[in-house]
């Protein structure tokens, strides 16, 4: 019976120990919102897409086994920013959300383009060229159409979607349409177009998505989150991943956490 004994109070020093140094991790609340083909619903309720592959993988190798749990972007964001232990996927990178919540990643990132009739001959170096344009093709009130409104253009056509700004340039309307990279290829093989027919010209507007995680999450949580991240670039899972679902992308590059305008040619 004293071994017993013994055994019961050895047992209640480690999970002490255990407690003390933070070694049990606590239970995680992860939450991601609707956005395919990053998060998707099956008709069965399943999960799918690429970033619900890459938390799973992230999952496995940490030994987390939480569901994830597909909720409104307005509730991630409220228990996110009032709770500990909330992980949310994805979110863009930006100067105000910085400081917020840690981040994983970059997981995915998004370039937007303005895209000319390939022989064009048209030339942005700077994003002021692109003012000087005569229309600039966008779908209206998309993510382009309000980010080249804020910054003052007034050359801006709008469609009702993005096939017809694609045969708007096509048949010479338009000397530019605004359009991401991810998409560009599905959006011309329903149209009818070879990719060889348009080419990427500038480089206007640039998002980098994250895995996030609650300010007041457990550092040591945190650490073990990113280090298995760094260990599936390491060994070619994550560029397995991002290659499954978007084979003609580059993979992210390194974090941009300047959060100056960036005007690149491509």
């Amino acid at each position: 019976m004293r071994i017993i004994g013994d055994l019961k109070g050895l047992f209640l020093f480690i999970v002490i120990s255990l407690l003390s140094t933070g070694c049990l991790f606590a239970e995680l609340t992860i939450y991601c919102e609707y956005a395919p083909p990053l998060q998707c619903k099956e008709k069965n309720g399943s999960l799918s897409g690429f970033h619900i592959e890459v938390v799973k993988e992230i999952q496995k190798r940490v030994d987390n086994t939480d569901k994830i749990q597909m909720v409104s972007r307005a509730k991630a964001l409220k228990e996110l920013d009032s709770r500990k232990d909330v992980v949310f996927f994805s979110m863009a990178l930006t100067a105000e959300r910085c400081p917020l919540y840690h981040w994983i990643g970059p997981t995915k990132e998004c370039m937007y383009n303005f895209y000319a009739k390939a022989g064009s001959g048209i030339v942005i170096k700077e994003m002021n060229d692109a003012k000087h344009l005569k229309s600039i093709g966008v779908c209206n009130q998309d993510l382009q159409d309000k980010y080249l409104t804020t910054l003052g253009f007034k050359n801006l056509e709008r469609s009702a979607d993005n096939t017809e700004n694609v045969q708007k340039l096509m048949s010479e309307q338009i000397d530019v349409f605004a359009y991401d990279n991810d998409t560009i290829a599905d959006l011309l093989a329903g149209t009818g177009f070879m990719r060889s027919e348009i080419k990427p010209i500038y480089t206007f507007m640039r998002e980098q998505h994250y895995i996030v995680m609650s300010k007041n999450t457990s550092l040591r949580t945190v650490k073990q989150w990113e280090n298995a991240f760094e260990e599936m670039k390491k060994d070619g899972t994550f560029r397995n991943l991002h290659r499954k679902y978007f084979p003609n992308v580059a993979l992210p590059g390194a974090a941009v956490l300047d959060f100056k305008e960036k005007k690149q040619k491509i």
